[in-house]
């Protein structure tokens, strides 16, 4: 703001500074036409002084007014603000000054004119001009005349042959009655002379300029010499002569090798004409002198008015610019202001100090943008606090496992936590504002929800702060597994707000909270049937022996006293008590181990290893059977129990060639390698961890859709024997192993139908892991 200040102190200082300098300018020169009309003489002296003065000072007017009209016009075409003011005061004060100032000034231009013509005598003036211009056409024809004559002599020369061209020059001379006559060539060089002047020893010579001028014209060069003003001065006395110069044609020069040759002839004018146009010129020139005074005050007063004129536009176009920018820069503060203000600059602006009511408009201007600055400043940290506490609530959200929805009041998503999107499997940040039925994701999902709300909301009791929870089975897409969530929903509040004194709601919308229970109730169910499997193995097993030792004992006490038929009777009756018995002991050690399975013994072993000595069992080094091992070399070695696992690699086996035993070409692989995974555990930038991955792979009909999603649940089954505990077992083994285990179905290439089962066990407890708790791989662990 202060280098504007600045700029504009200058600008007023330069603007006075003009007014005042070309005010003084005017009073000094309306002070020595005032002089000069009084005193002749010193009219006289100074009259060009004055006169060019008055001119001086005008084309500074004229300039000046011409610069102001350009500022004013450029100023326009940049619409800048305050100049539409500025150019109508200027028009204003410009008619104000000019048109009384125009009409004062031809009035007394046709005053000045008339008065000043009054003082001479126009006929004497107008009969001198004509006597000048009478002696002027004398001479003019004397000179003519004298012309033909040098034509004459020149065709003479050309047709008498003469080489020297003397003797006709002297016959010519005489004959035309010429002063002199003269032969030169191209330089300048006499080649023959005729003068009637006996005292000139050499004739006067034509120079160069006029050899020049009589080449180029096709008449010569002619000039009246001598003389006053109006005639040239080629002579060295004053006497008026008449002088031609004109080329000799060229058959006469043709026998001088082709050398220009020019014909000069001087003529002196009669006295008593000389001395009657001198006297003409004389008197012209006297009257002229005398003249001067009246055509130069004359001008000198239509300049000094033509300057009162300039002085007057100058005058009213500087009050214009003046006024004008004493007006404009109040408005012009007010309009930056408020451009400023509306880019977000509430700084404080310039003010004008005056008593006006423009004064006090900037004045009050500046205190509206003060207090505006005050509310944007409370907004701002209104709003700092805002985005903190916004801030704060998203690192809460996306710390939770648990996955958040919120819906605005027409069921829109505005908010999903990334406990969200790692249950969903997918993110939901291109899809907020959109309803859960344009999510593919959320479909099934929102569906649920809005009947669910509509449940609670058609039930008064709940009241407006009530919520609702319920567990929900839900099949994601693309996945054959269904997930169990446990929801809870609530209504989120409207606070009441008043917009321009009218009271309205915002806010509201609903808040959902799930999180996906599945591997609980599994672990639930889990601990359920190893708890009916104890009570089971307890309560069945002690009545097991009775009944067989009995079944034993009637078989010995009566097969010797009964008929044969009889006899083969009990044999057989006791005889599947005993194998029925034997069946229920079996499966009441399937339940007690189930129940009752011991720690694992952790230790360093060789997955390879121990998978070798279990296919042993099986055949394969003898190349029977159906598996094809594709164990991968070197192999890291991983910690866990040997026993234990060779029941999981055992119960796997036995699980597939049952799955096979029906199938044309039976196969099951068995692979081994080494792989790389990244936990959510990791740190940004850690390197991802190995691991061993086992895979058992067969070609047989897969697992049932109704079996997949439950087959680690005991007493799930497809066999038409069995227990169902065998992949209970294995998933509880595997559990001790911190590993995690995989279950799926094989799809054909073309996609139609199951290509058999695959089951894939990750084994993250290396050998060499120094802490085990930090590779405990959780159910969200990404495998490479």
């Amino acid at each position: 703001m202060s280098s504007n200040n600045g700029g504009g102190l200058l600008k007023r200082i330069v603007i006075r500074t003009l007014i005042v300098t070309m005010a003084l300018v005017a009073i000094g020169l309306f002070g020595l036409l005032a002089l000069a009309s009084a005193n002749t003489e010193f009219f006289d002296r100074y009259y060009s002084l004055l006169y060019t003065a008055n001119i001086a000072v005008a084309i500074i007017f004229v300039f000046i007014v011409g610069a102001l009209i350009w500022i004013i016009l450029v100023r326009l075409r940049q619409r800048r603000f305050g100049t539409r003011l500025l150019a109508k005061l200027a028009i204003f004060f410009a008619l104000v000054g000019v048109l009384p100032g125009g009409i004062i000034y031809l009035v007394s231009l046709q005053f000045v004119s008339r008065s000043i013509e009054s003082w001479f005598d126009v006929r004497v003036e107008t009969a001198l001009d004509s006597g000048l211009e009478l002696g002027r056409a004398i001479l003019n024809n004397g000179l003519s005349d004298l012309s033909a004559k040098a034509q004459l002599v020149a065709d003479n020369l050309t047709a008498s042959g003469d080489k020297g061209g003397t003797l006709t020059l002297l016959r010519m001379r005489d004959q035309f009655g010429l002063q002199d006559a003269t032969i030169v060539d191209g330089n300048g060089r006499v080649l023959a002379s005729a003068s009637g002047n006996f005292n000139a020893l050499v004739p006067d010579l034509p120079t160069p300029l006029m050899l020049r001028q009589a080449r180029a014209q096709s008449r010569g060069y002619t000039a009246i010499e001598g003389g006053g003003e109006g005639y040239d001065r080629h002579t060295s006395d004053d006497q008026l002569r008449w002088r031609v110069v004109m080329r000799i044609p060229s058959s006469y020069t043709s026998s001088l090798q082709d050398e220009e040759r020019f014909l000069q002839v001087t003529q002196l004018v009669p006295a008593n004409l000389a001395q009657n146009a001198e006297a003409v010129q004389n008197a012209y020139r006297e009257y002229q002198e005398k003249a001067l005074g009246r055509t130069g005050l004359r001008k000198m007063y239509i300049g000094t008015l033509t300057l009162s004129l300039f002085l007057a536009t100058f005058v009213a176009m500087m009050l214009a610019l003046a006024l004008g920018s004493q007006l404009a820069r109040p408005l012009f503060l007010l309009a930056r202001g408020t451009q400023e203000v509306a880019a977000g600059d509430l700084s404080p602006k310039g003010e004008v100090r005056t008593n006006d009511e423009l004064g006090f408009l900037t004045q009050a201007f500046n205190a509206m943008t003060r207090q505006l600055s005050d509310a944007r400043a409370t907004v701002e940290r209104n709003r700092l606090a805002l985005e903190s506490s916004k801030a704060h609530l998203e690192s809460i959200l996306s710390s939770l496992t648990a996955g958040v929805f919120v819906f605005d009041r027409d069921f829109r998503l505005t908010t999903a936590n990334s406990g969200a999107e790692r249950i969903f499997k997918q993110s939901f940040q291109g899809e907020l504002n959109r309803s859960p039925s344009h999510i593919p994701a959320l479909v099934e999902f929102g569906e649920t929800l809005r009947r669910a709300f509509a449940d609670r909301d058609a039930n008064a009791d709940l009241g407006p702060g009530g919520h609702w929870q319920q567990q929900i089975g839900l099949t994601l897409p693309g996945e054959t597994d269904s997930v169990t969530l446990l929801v809870r929903g609530s209504h989120l509040p409207e606070p009441a707000m008043a917009v321009a004194g009218v009271p309205t709601r915002s806010g509201g919308g609903y808040v959902v909270v799930f999180d996906d229970i599945s591997d609980v109730i599994s672990a639930q169910r889990s601990v359920a049937w190893a708890e009916v499997a104890r009570r089971l193995a307890h309560e069945i097993k002690n009545p097991l022996t009775p009944i067989q030792l009995s079944a034993e004992r009637l078989q010995m006490k009566l097969s010797d006293k009964l008929p044969p038929a009889e006899a083969e009777v009990l044999r057989r009756g006791a005889t599947t008590i005993v194998n029925q018995v034997a069946a229920m002991k079996r499966m009441v050690d399937d339940f007690r181990d189930y129940a009752r399975l011991p720690p694992a013994i952790m230790h360093s072993l060789q997955l390879n290893e121990l998978i070798g000595e279990v296919l042993t069992l099986y055949g394969v080094d003898e190349g029977r059977g159906a598996i094809r091992p594709y164990l991968g070399a070197d192999l890291p070695e991983i910690r866990g129990d040997s026993t234990q696992l060779r029941q999981v690699i055992h119960n796997l086996l036995q699980n597939a060639q049952d799955a096979v035993s029906g199938t044309e070409n039976p196969l099951i692989t068995v692979e081994t390698k080494t792989v790389e995974y990244a936990g959510t555990d990791a740190a940004p930038g850690e390197p991802k961890r190995t691991a061993v991955r086992l895979t058992i792979t067969d070609n047989g009909p897969g697992f049932p859709a109704r079996i997949l999603t439950r087959a680690f649940e005991p007493y799930v089954t497809t066999k038409a024997k069995g227990t169902g505990l065998g992949l209970a077992m294995v998933k509880k083994i595997i559990d001790e192993h911190q590993a995690r285990i995989d279950i799926r179905n094989r799809t054909l290439p073309e996609g139609e139908g199951s290509a058999g089962a695959q089951i894939s066990i990750l084994f993250t407890q290396l050998a060499d892991d120094q802490d085990l708790s930090r590779n405990k791989p959780t159910e969200h662990t990404k495998v490479a």
